[in-house]
């Protein structure tokens, strides 16, 4: 940073500071906007000492008054050190505008060099490697592009009418479900909602999913399919076979014309990633950047999540926490894949009080909860299954709809 450079954005410091002073105009209009990463060298100190006197006074400052707070709150800080901060005291304004417009722009011009800051850090981090989180980067360019100078906004004011919003509820699903089994029962799902399909190994919830993705892709929604439990190729492998009902040798036979219609059908709207190693984080800042319409993750219980869990009950609810936010702020749907526990073993009907880990506030996060249920070793027995919705929050529907899977073409029927 230039000598120029370095005494403007000192004394866009010393000027911002200096308007804290006012209470109302902290307290009322830049309390979340302005925070202590913001400000460099002696001006964090002085920082420090105007939030704990508002904090703790409520009231308006006077640069005196300011200078006692620093000096009781730092008794140790050197002679040298002192002298500094009340140098950058002298300077500060005391007085606000009536309308204080004025020092608002001042604050905001502020804010926006700030995140211009963090938009370079960000940058160059994921240009030397060190980063590779886009979505971090795409939402600080998106929250000065747009003007919304608060990170720390969490919610969204409803601001329909009556009418749009009874008509929103009588409206189709965003994904509705392509077969008579499902549809009839529960006619879809909708952007932010979180789903659970959970069933016991070698059940078929893969094969469910596959054909569950196909059908959203014929719907030309994007789709994200994230695998750390199968390998990323044989889950492709396995929705194209759903898309063309064909079995593998029938799509060999076929490929050149199976070729064309997949670059042209299937390609634009699947990607499938892998997903071994990868974080809540991670996933939340790919849908940020990508803005995916469906994202599937097999299995979400291995995700990993920041944070000091004393018990893996406490780990898997915070990841479907995540998970339903992922789904809510960047309005798309997330399926989440599970195992069943024992209690699910050789069962028709399975609830989720079934599900593996289910004790750990798992089904609270989810809108829907769809189960699939199997009994008997017989080749017959061996093709059918019995899908169970334990939780509906769609529409209410609760219990079991029996059909078969045929697993050579990945469909359900």
């Amino acid at each position: 940073m230039s000598e120029s450079t370095l005494s403007t954005s000192t004394s866009l410091e010393t000027q911002v500071l200096g308007y804290l002073l006012n209470f109302k105009f902290y307290d009322e209009r830049v309390k979340n906007i302005i925070t202590r990463d913001m400000f460099e060298g002696r001006h964090v100190t002085l920082y420090d000492a105007i939030k704990y006197a508002h904090q703790n006074y409520k009231t308006d400052l006077h640069p005196r008054q300011l200078a006692a707070v620093v000096a009781d709150r730092n008794p140790a800080m050197p002679a040298s050190a002192m002298h500094e901060i009340y140098e950058i005291i002298d300077t500060l304004p005391s007085q606000v505008s009536d309308t204080q417009d004025l020092e608002y722009d001042v604050v905001k011009n502020f804010w926006v060099r700030d995140r211009a800051r963090q938009i370079g850090e960000k940058a160059i981090a994921i240009f030397t490697g060190e980063s590779e989180h886009f979505g971090e980067l795409k939402t600080l360019i998106d929250m000065v592009e747009d003007g919304r100078m608060s990170d720390k906004t969490t919610y969204t004011e409803v601001t329909k009418g009556l009418s749009e919003l009874l008509e929103d509820e009588a409206g189709d699903p965003d994904f509705p479900f392509d077969w008579d089994i499902i549809s009839s029962r529960l006619p879809g799902m909708d952007r932010g909602n979180l789903g659970i399909i959970f069933a016991r190994p070698e059940t078929g919830k893969t094969t469910f999913c596959a054909f569950t993705a196909s059908q959203y892709i014929k719907q030309k929604q994007k789709v994200v399919y994230w695998a750390n439990e199968e390998s990323a190729d044989k889950i492709q492998t396995r929705i194209i076979q759903a898309y063309f009902a064909q079995t593998k040798a029938e799509m060999q036979s076929a490929s050149d014309e199976l070729n064309d219609r997949y670059m042209a059908e299937v390609d634009p709207y699947l990607t499938v990633m892998d997903a071994v190693g990868m974080s809540m984080d991670e996933l939340n800042d790919y849908a940020q950047l990508n803005q995916p319409d469906v994202m599937f993750c097999d299995q979400l219980d291995k995700f990993r999540v920041d944070g000091n869990f004393s018990r893996g009950d406490e780990r898997l609810k915070e990841i479907y926490v995540l998970a339903r936010e992922v789904a809510k702020r960047n309005k798309l749907l997330v399926w989440a894949v599970s195992q069943a526990s024992n209690d699910g073993h050789d069962r028709q009907f399975i609830d989720y009080n079934m599900m593996d880990n289910s004790k750990t506030g798992k089904a609270g996060e989810a809108d829907v909860i769809i189960g699939i249920g199997k009994t008997g070793t017989s080749e017959e027995e061996n093709t059918v299954r019995h899908i169970c919705i334990s939780k509906n929050k769609i529409n209410g529907w609760h219990g079991m709809e029996t059909c078969h899977i045929d697993v050579h073409r990945g469909v359900y029927y």
